[in-house]
């Protein structure tokens, strides 16, 4: 299940794995010596199943469909057939890598399961010569790599998880990259877990942006900041609603925007301060798209962004502009007693304008000349 094999062929891949098992036990089973049955299963599966390395194949499906297997599911194998003849085996991981430890009588030992030479493999010369033809790699017995940490077995199925979604996301894969994520931290519960998992959070929700689909998004960051309260996702959820908004804006869905703004702003998805922020930004593009035809329109947008949003510097100083250009028109057209009304109209709005009172000081002086 955590590596990926589709829930209908679980009866069959299980099927196969027991098989496997039980021949493992025909085969090794009756040797008396522990070492000796720990290493000659690691010969076993090799010669019966693992056939080639791949460094991303992480499946058990796949493992035993086609032989093909990295650190993580060779592993993994080792470790269920060891167990089923008895021994205590666990994960040790490194920085890179993973491989298993076997308790075989009154010694630990090291298990590189990787190659058919890799049990005890400090002190195999064949391995060493054998290694890179198996993988590419350079061997470095386990022994003598850095940071290496028992894992135990729980540890090693959460490397199968953590695989997953690090292949899923090479391959901008976000979606299907989310799913490992959250059961590894399930089934790990420590900070490294929760942090690979808020992480693939992050990139299916930037992944979302990026393709413009925000409002699936939104909604799921919303979803995973109300369960995990963490800063990041709030910042994501913050930068996504803002470019939806900005988005719709530029479609010129100034309908969508307002009611957008308004749900967000009354279920307290948005704080105030955004929210004025973007109402100001709508209304000053409502604005600029409706002078293109009617100065008179655009002031009259502006009016009503400043009831709505409240005093703002930014919309008072457009409805001055678009107040100006059409008492301009207006004179230009010889219609000084209309731009007289427009003027006193607006200086009860922006009553301390000194570019409106300029402009009734000139229209008041054509009127004083006729």
């Amino acid at each position: 299940m955590f590596s990926g094999t589709p829930a209908e062929d679980f009866p069959r891949v299980e099927e196969q794995l027991l098989g496997l098992i039980r021949e493992a036990r025909e085969e090794v089973g009756g040797r008396q010596d522990p070492r000796s049955r720990a290493e000659a299963l690691l010969g076993f599966l090799h010669e019966r199943v693992l056939v080639r390395y791949d460094e991303r194949q992480t499946r058990i499906d796949v493992l035993l469909d086609s032989g093909s297997y990295n650190c993580v599911s060779s592993g993994v194998l080792y470790a269920l057939a060891a167990k089923s003849l008895g021994f205590r085996v666990w994960g040790v991981r490194t920085e890179d890598h993973a491989f298993c430890r076997i308790q075989a009588g009154s010694e630990a030992f090291d298990v590189e399961t990787t190659s058919p030479f890799g049990f005890d493999p400090g002190t195999r010369k064949e391995f060493t010569d054998s290694f890179g033809k198996v993988t590419g790699y350079t061997y470095v017995p386990p022994s003598s790599y850095r940071k290496r940490e028992d894992i135990g077995e729980r540890g090693l199925l959460g490397l199968i998880l953590y695989n997953r979604t690090a292949f899923l996301s090479d391959r901008k894969v976000y979606p299907q990259a989310v799913s490992p994520a959250v059961d590894a931290h399930a089934l790990l519960g420590d900070r490294e877990s929760y942090e690979r998992m808020i992480v693939s959070f992050l990139n299916l929700g930037s992944w979302y942006g990026l393709n413009r689909d925000f409002a699936r998004g939104v909604d799921f960051i919303t979803r995973m900041a109300a369960w995990y309260p963490e800063p990041r996702l709030s910042s994501l959820r913050e930068d996504l609603l803002h470019n939806w908004v900005l988005s719709l804006v530029e479609q010129r869905e100034f309908e969508a925007t307002e009611a957008l703004l308004d749900v967000q702003r009354s279920a307290g998805g948005m704080t105030e301060a955004e929210w004025k922020s973007l109402t100001v930004y709508l209304y000053q593009m409502k604005a600029q798209e409706a002078a293109r035809a009617n100065f008179a329109v655009a002031a009259g947008l502006i009016e009503e962004g400043l009831r709505k949003a409240g005093p703002d510097e930014a919309l008072q100083r457009s409805f001055e502009v678009y107040v100006h250009n059409e008492v301009v028109s207006l004179m230009r057209a010889k219609k000084l007693q209309d731009a007289l009304t427009v003027i006193g109209r607006a200086l009860n709005v922006a009553p301390r304008s000194a570019l409106l009172r300029k402009d009734h000081s000139r229209v008041t002086a054509e009127l004083g000349r006729q």
